[in-house]
């Protein structure tokens, strides 16, 4: 009897022992059950701590870990380079030998967007009131938004924008809509993206359906599908906002106008462009090229200039259709010249600021897919053009349609 009660004695004041600090009283474990999600390009960090048994505790790891993750005394960190479901274990031992393990799925995705928040009133009302969007969970540098905004009258001239916010911003009477397309000259981290007082035009709990698309630190979109809108013409698109939201505030690298051709290179590219265009007049007449034209650039005109040059009527549409001579300037044709860059500096004055802004709002296509490109018009022919002349120009210039690609 008095060695079962000092072995309850020694038990007790064992298990009295075991405390935070770990310690004989429980046994070792691991407190988690399962590893935060991971998303591809962020950092990272997840912590495995364990508790009982008898401190200090040593951690191993087993299994394969994605490219740019690390693991050390129970704590998994980094930034992920590659997508994926990655099976680890993690073990932890005791200084009294114990070692507990537990598995787990790590699973490494892209990045989900970040989600817009929109602060209404939550019972009927019928008077005017303020809404407050805000950005929420990952950070953007860009977005777009469609907002259904149906018996909500907006106050356009209450707008207010965060800071740094380059925006281009239009409602539709008709169909009841808002839509913005905005970029931050920084990565903006997140908060109120903007206000708006709101109308509604009878006692209703307001509502507002959302079609977003946001752009991450990158500039690439979270989401590749814009939201859908009508296609409106306009000089300038999405991308051109960007480019002058990244430019903001700052002056433009100044042009140098081209230089003439004076150095070496440039001579013996004239001389081979005018030795060229005797050979074409050779070709085409016949007899030594004049000297009339020495020192002119080589054109169309003077090649075909000549004083043994055959009448008119001596040469006909067939002798000429394959003529080596058409097959020179065939081979020599130049290519079209790129379409120029968008200059974020429209007003030329040096500085990237609200003017230019509103240079490219003035002009705007809020459709998917950003630019349509230049509004054309109708031509009306001109005397001697051929009746279908402007089915063709039709054919060539289709009207703009929706597009359904993401910028």
């Amino acid at each position: 009897m008095r060695l079962r009660l000092i072995l309850a004695f020694l038990f007790a004041l064992l298990a009295a022992c075991g405390t935070s600090e770990g310690g004989m009283g429980e046994p070792l474990r691991i407190n988690v059950r399962s590893a935060p999600p991971a998303y591809l390009g962020e950092r990272y960090e997840a912590r495995f701590p364990a508790s009982g048994g008898v401190r200090p505790y040593r951690y191993e790891l087993e299994g394969k870990l994605p490219q740019g993750l690390n693991f050390a005394n129970g704590r998994l960190s980094g930034v992920p380079r590659e997508k994926g479901s990655f099976k680890i274990t993690v073990v932890v031992s005791d200084a009294a030998l114990s070692s507990r393990s537990a598995s787990f799925v790590l699973k490494v995705s892209d990045p989900p967007p970040p989600a817009l928040k929109i602060k209404l009133p939550q019972s009927e009302t019928d008077a005017p009131f303020i809404a407050v969007f805000t950005l929420t969970k990952r950070p953007a540098s860009a977005l777009r938004l469609s907002l259904a905004v149906k018996d909500l009258k907006p106050d356009l001239a209450s707008f207010k924008a965060a800071p740094g916010l380059v925006y281009v911003l239009r409602y539709d009477a008709k169909r009841q809509t808002l839509d913005l397309d905005g970029a931050f000259p920084q990565t903006f981290k997140g908060g109120e993206v903007f206000r708006l007082k709101f109308e509604p035009v009878r006692k209703l709990r307001p509502r507002v359906q959302t079609q977003t698309q946001f752009f991450n630190a990158k500039g690439e979109p979270y989401t590749k599908t814009p939201p859908k809108r009508p296609a409106d013409e306009g000089r300038y698109g999405f991308d051109d906002l960007r480019a002058l939201a990244a430019a903001w505030g700052k002056k433009p690298a100044a042009k140098a106008p081209p230089e003439a051709g004076t150095g070496s290179a440039d001579k013996e590219a004239a001389a081979k462009s005018e030795t060229s265009a005797s050979a074409k007049k050779e070709t085409r007449t016949g007899t030594e090229p004049s000297g009339s034209g020495a020192g002119e650039p080589p054109n169309e005109a003077s090649a075909m200039e000549g004083p043994a040059s055959p009448a008119p009527e001596a040469v006909s549409e067939e002798s000429t259709k394959d003529s080596p001579a058409t097959q020179v300037d065939a081979a020599n044709a130049k290519p079209a010249a790129p379409a120029a860059r968008f200059d974020p500096d429209l007003n030329t004055d040096g500085v990237v600021n609200t003017a230019d802004l509103e240079l490219l709002r003035k002009d705007y296509a809020f459709n998917p897919g950003g630019r349509l490109g230049t509004p054309t018009t109708n031509k009306t022919p001109e005397k001697g053009e051929e009746a279908g002349g402007e089915t063709n120009r039709a054919k060539e210039n289709p009207a703009p349609e929706e597009a359904e690609q993401a910028p």
